[in-house]
């Protein structure tokens, strides 16, 4: 992707920043994006995979253009607290359109104040479109239920910059994610800044969504711990006229959280009339299978709840053992894990851990590692070698941890025992295995 140079529209007094990406995918699009929280725009070029893919496919549709709303990043600090702040960003977003020289481009925002909104009202001759992620509505009676936590939530959240306790739980155990997350919101507003934003924002008021004139299309995605409730987020598609609403499966509540391919694959059917995803990005990684041995028995025996608090304690166990080692894990299985970590030896120290971890619980597991290249898209991964590295978990004993001679070959910290050649299920050929002792 070609990033350009900062540069700067005139908004009133106000200087905003803003930059724009090309992608490499030959469209003819241009979106402007509203980024949601107080992150600033440099904070996506050092973004982790998944975000990144989001800024990537965003691109490679034609051109992406980021700004920085007055009081964020690089952009002049606001001055006026009396005006709805919705009004004021939605007056740095059309000069930024203006001055980056965009033709009626779609709007893409994830911000929960109504900037895109307040903007295609009062510029209605700027905008082609409207996308919006997750859209905010006017608080009513009814909301009082959940309202009252996820406010106290939100302060919690903002002492330390984080966002994933009730919007992305999806990412709570992603390290380089939190890592990035804790980055962004420092490098965008203080603590006290973005509190002084947030507080303004709830109590500004709301534009008439009926005024919404130009077409619009409202995804959402409620939260997967029910913090937030889907019919709020889908109140701007009932009242914005004929607005187009795409509800995906439960999950994060954040364009930037987990399932950022579902999200690209509506915005660009709804511009392009087609499902438009870049390609998975290939990398070397260690993958590590595990299989919980005799789980069918163990939750006939145990009941369903007691059976549920040890499936949430063996994924604590294999999130935190792989986490320490440098790793990610990708998904559960239900009974089991897929994880990557950055190194053979790495792979074997977590699954080592996790064997010990289970055996408390006088769990068993049946662990398979192999090293290969990877297809990463988005939130999942695939190719030859991860069905290797699940062909290698399925025969393993109970408590073994098994290896494909890739592994072995690429350390010298562990001792092996060489089980010769295995034929592994829909895998062509016979595959050298070993045992970790």
């Amino acid at each position: 992707m070609g990033w350009s140079e900062i540069a700067y529209a005139k908004s009133g007094e106000h200087h905003i920043a803003f930059r724009d990406i090309v992608g490499d995918g030959g469209g003819d699009q241009e979106i402007v994006m509203v980024t949601g929280e107080f992150w600033p725009m440099e904070s996506f070029a050092s973004a982790p995979p998944d975000v990144a893919r989001l800024i990537r496919g965003l691109a490679e549709l034609g051109r992406l253009v980021l700004f920085d709303r007055r009081g964020i990043g690089l952009s002049d600090p606001i001055s006026d607290w009396d005006t709805p702040l919705a009004g004021q960003w939605s007056e740095d977003l059309a000069a930024v359109i203006s001055a980056a020289g965009c033709d009626r481009p779609t709007v893409f925002s994830w911000h929960h104040a109504p900037i895109a909104r307040t903007c295609s009202i009062l510029h209605p001759d700027l905008i082609s479109r409207l996308v919006l992620f997750n859209p905010s509505s006017p608080v009513t009676k009814a909301d009082a239920g959940w309202t009252r936590e996820f406010a106290a939530s939100r302060t919690r959240n903002l002492e330390h910059q984080e966002t994933t306790d009730n919007q992305m739980p999806g990412r709570r155990d992603d390290p380089e994610f939190q890592e990035w997350l804790r980055f962004a919101g420092r490098a965008g507003a203080s603590p006290a800044q973005a509190a002084r934003i947030l507080h303004k924002v709830f109590r500004d008021p709301y534009p008439d969504h009926g005024a919404v004139r130009v077409p619009t299309l409202v995804i959402t995605r409620a939260s997967a711990d029910g913090a937030i409730p889907a019919e709020f987020y889908q109140r701007a598609a009932h009242d914005i006229p004929d607005a187009e609403l795409v509800a995906l499966p439960p999950g994060d509540g954040m364009a930037v959280g987990a399932g950022v391919d579902d999200l690209l694959a509506e915005i660009s059917r709804h511009l392009t009339g087609e499902i438009r995803l870049p390609p998975p990005e290939r990398q070397l990684a260690a993958i590590l299978f595990t299989d919980l041995v005799g789980s069918t028995r163990r939750a006939v025996t145990s009941g369903d709840a007691a059976w549920k608090r040890l499936l949430d304690h063996h994924d604590a166990i294999s999130r935190l053992a792989v986490a320490r080692r440098g790793g990610e894990v990708i998904k559960t299985t239900g009974d089991g894990i897929l994880a990557l970590l950055p190194s053979a030896t790495a792979a074997i120290q977590a699954a080592r851990a996790i064997r010990t971890g289970l055996a408390e619980d006088h769990l068993q597991v049946r662990i398979g590692i192999h090293l290969g290249e990877i297809d990463r898209r988005g939130d999942d991964v695939s190719g030859l070698a991860v069905n290797i590295a699940a062909r290698i978990m399925a025969i393993a004993e109970p408590d073994q941890i098994l290896t494909s001679a890739m592994v072995r070959q690429t350390t010298d910290t562990t001792t092996f025992t060489n089980l010769g050649q295995r034929t592994l299920k829909d895998i062509d050929d016979s595959w050298e295995l070993h045992a970790v002792v």
